[in-house]
């Protein structure tokens, strides 16, 4: 039986990179004892991380609740609201793209499953004044991911995945980060070697690992359990451990609302993930479960996850899985 639960609002935001001294005069010493004294440690980087499946405006939801015409004015207040350095989103169509791009300070990655006109394009969103791309790539999720729009696993929509890699331009850290769409009952399993596999390929040593995405599977299945290196499938294991960091901050076990659009969480379908390999230098600070109202409803159909991460040998107050 289907229980209902609140989840509580989202925590506080951090800021984007970690603060410079103040390097101002003392009185008695040198320029050069100055400099000495303020000298730098290895710069951290702080980095706050959002998962968001913004319901396609091709659903043709009802209004006011859930048309794309008041619930983008919604989800751009909830972006402004928490600030995060990347978002990845799911089910966007053009016209959606479009109003991320022109109405927030983002700009985006990655091409649509299929014809755009009919199909969901996943994307990254970044903000390039702080992120400068090293490379990036879409891929379907198919056994010829190169070929996008293909659909080998008999998937009910056609699917895709992004993956790209950004430079911090303040810190120089690298963020490899992968954000993707399941099918709703077909070809999860697949899907988590295939993504996974990816992402082995493309980042590379020292960069900090994240995925984001609605799985449309809930933690117990075999899809999640491998990508954390929990079980094997196709006789062997992920290449690329994770963790979810939702779960280790203990924000939340469900994250699928449905068309009321309210503030309210139907257990067990956590669908929604952020995951990232548990690098020593790779510390979760904090995660939550978003579920604001504005004008009464919510922003879409999905509770919007955000984790906070600090990047860096300096970073303090860490969960560990």
């Amino acid at each position: 039986m289907v229980s209902l639960t609140s989840i509580l609002l989202g925590a506080a935001a951090l800021a984007g990179v970690s603060s410079a001294v103040d390097i101002s005069a003392e009185v008695g010493l040198s320029a050069q004892q100055q400099q000495q004294q303020y000298a730098p440690t290895a710069a951290s980087t702080q980095l706050k991380i959002m998962t968001f499946n913004v319901r396609t405006s091709l659903a043709n939801d009802k209004c006011p609740s859930g048309c794309w015409e008041q619930r983008r004015w919604r989800a751009k207040q909830l972006v402004d609201k928490y600030e995060p350095d990347l978002i990845g989103t799911q089910e966007g169509a053009p016209d959606q793209i479009k109003f991320f791009t022109s109405n927030l300070s983002y700009a985006s990655l990655g091409e649509c499953a299929g014809e755009c006109k009919w199909n969901e394009r996943d994307s990254i969103f970044y903000k390039p004044e702080r992120w400068e791309v090293l490379g990036n790539s879409t891929f379907a999720l198919s056994d010829t991911p190169e070929v996008l729009g293909s659909n080998t696993w008999n998937l009910e929509y056609l699917r895709a995945a992004v993956i790209a890699r950004l430079r911090d331009r303040a810190t120089s850290q690298v963020v490899c980060i992968l954000n993707t769409h399941y099918d709703i009952t077909r070809g999860q399993n697949q899907s988590s070697v295939l993504v996974a596999q990816r992402m082995s390929e493309f980042c590379q040593d020292g960069d900090a690992v994240f995925m984001t995405g609605d799985l449309n599977a809930i933690p117990t299945t075999a899809a999640v359990k491998y990508l954390e290196g929990e079980v094997s499938l196709d006789g062997a294991n992920t290449p690329i451990p994770m963790y979810d960091s939702l779960t280790a901050a203990g924000a939340g076990i469900a994250t699928w609302i449905g068309n009321g659009f309210g503030n309210q969480t139907w257990e067990p379908y956590k669908f929604d993930y952020i995951f990232t390999r548990d690098d020593k230098e790779t510390c979760l600070q904090n995660a939550s479960v978003l579920v604001d109202l504005f004008d009464g409803y919510s922003s879409s159909d999905h509770a919007v996850p955000i984790s906070e991460f600090c990047l860096g040998s300096q970073c303090s107050n860490c969960i560990r899985p």
